[in-house]
């Protein structure tokens, strides 16, 4: 008898993400994926160092370290008054997955943005959730409209989810259509979640988020990967009302027991004075890696863009020439530049490229020209 996979994971692949960069050549520039190539700052690498010497390497409990716990609740005043309201998780990925286990039943639908982040209607499915996308409409600079989401409610409407700054597009959420979204989803009973992974990366305006708004009616997941360059520490959160995640803690027991001891004492650093000023110091040099592709970018003819409100990747419009998936395929057959297609975040990304400034400086101009070159012969 041959093994077969459960029906579950029927259509459960990787990311078009992951197979561009997994099929990319050796030396290949990377403008493809959402990791920082800044090193972990010495205050959260140290701490880790410091934590294996002392012999803090066992179990934490499973809601995670009280003093990280404690800490990331004071970066929510209005959502969290303690520890209680914190749940360490193994990357914001896990508490995606968590928080959907925790609020959606089988057969449940789960609204969730797209063009996004493509785990969501994976995550979805497979705890038996139906996926129904929302669209982020470029005519709105991809901004969230609420009728978009209003007009999608149904009775079997579980969840709502919500992000900003949005990857792929990194834009944010305008108040007035957040306040009258969120008023409609309170009004039918209806939780939100909010991945705010990328909300410590802005650059201009902040934008509104879920939680100050109405912050007793979801539930916000984030973490530290991004923001503070430790994807590979994993360290993400979920804060909301203590009643929900206390079964956030009980199915946390049985998928992982607790974060990495270590990486939470890590993570303690980001949110000591010297943590903050290097957050401060990463922000910033972003912002300069952000102005440097949009000089680079404006130098292709007929590619559109806009200025991203946060996170690190611009959404080019490279409709002009051809399909998103085909023109990300030439890019890196022809000059070994890795680029996402716009497809890989949804339908609703058709006509796009996502690229990621969170490369070198280096890199961000050599990549650039040579999609000028290849796309425009100059």
């Amino acid at each position: 008898m041959s093994l077969r996979p459960a029906r579950r994971l029927d259509g459960i692949e990787r990311t078009l993400i992951r197979r561009i960069f997994d099929s990319a050549p050796p030396g290949a520039i990377n403008l493809g994926l959402g990791q920082p190539d800044l090193p972990t700052p010495p205050p959260m690498a140290l701490r880790g160092v410091s934590a294996i010497v002392e012999g803090r390497t066992g179990y934490t409990s499973t809601a995670g370290d009280p003093e990280l716990r404690a800490a990331v609740a004071e970066r929510y005043p209005g959502q969290a008054s303690g520890a209680d309201n914190v749940v360490i998780t193994v990357g914001s990925q896990e508490g995606i997955f968590l928080v959907c286990l925790a609020v959606l039943d089988p057969g449940s639908e789960m609204l969730y943005p797209e063009p996004g982040y493509p785990a969501y209607p994976m995550v979805a499915r497979l705890v038996g959730a139906k996926p129904v996308p929302y669209p982020l409409r470029p005519d709105c600079g991809f901004s969230l409209r609420a009728e978009d989401v209003e007009r999608r409610l149904t009775s079997r409407t579980g969840a709502v989810i919500l992000s900003a700054p949005s990857n792929p597009t990194g834009a944010g959420h305008g108040a007035e259509e957040l306040e009258r979204l969120l008023s409609v989803l309170r009004s039918r009973g209806v939780p939100w979640i909010s991945d705010e992974v990328y909300a410590a990366i802005t650059y201009d305006d902040r934008g509104a988020l879920p939680g100050e708004i109405s912050p007793e009616s979801g539930l916000v997941i984030s973490g530290l990967s991004k923001e503070m360059s430790m994807t590979g520490w994993r360290i993400g959160w979920v804060v909301g009302p203590q009643p929900i995640l206390a079964r956030l803690v009980a199915a946390q027991q049985y998928l992982v027991t607790c974060a990495s001891s270590v990486s939470q004492r890590a993570a303690l650093g980001a949110f000591a004075p010297d943590g903050r000023a290097y957050g401060r110091r990463y922000l910033a040099r972003l912002s300069e890696r952000r102005s440097l592709m949009a000089l680079e970018l404006s130098a292709i003819p007929d590619v559109r863009f806009a200025m991203p409100h946060g996170g690190f990747y611009f959404f080019a419009d490279v409709s002009a020439y051809g399909s998103a998936l085909e023109t990300a395929r030439r890019i890196l057959e022809r000059t070994n530049v890795i680029t996402i297609p716009g497809p890989a975040f949804g339908a609703g990304g058709e006509g796009y490229l996502r690229l990621s400034f969170a490369a070198s400086e280096e890199d961000i101009v050599r990549g650039v020209r040579r999609i000028r070159q290849e796309l425009s012969g100059s």
